[in-house]
């Protein structure tokens, strides 16, 4: 599952609204969503902030 649900963090914190809680914070990562039949395509992505981005991974990870 973590080869179509990647996070990637970005360099610098962006100052936006978080896609998973709604809320506007500082935006840490990018969660990118692969498409399923081939994981080198992107289907889409969430900006996420740090305490949203800290479940998803552990979803991801669990998910394994």
């Amino acid at each position: 599952m973590d080869k179509y649900l990647e996070l990637v963090s970005y360099a610098h914190p962006v100052y936006r609204k978080c896609e998973l809680c709604k809320r506007v914070k500082d935006v840490v990562y990018r969660l990118d969503v692969k498409h399923a039949d081939s994981s080198a395509m992107l289907t889409g992505s969430l900006d996420l902030c740090k305490v949203c981005s800290i479940n998803m991974g552990d979803i991801i990870r669990k998910a394994k």
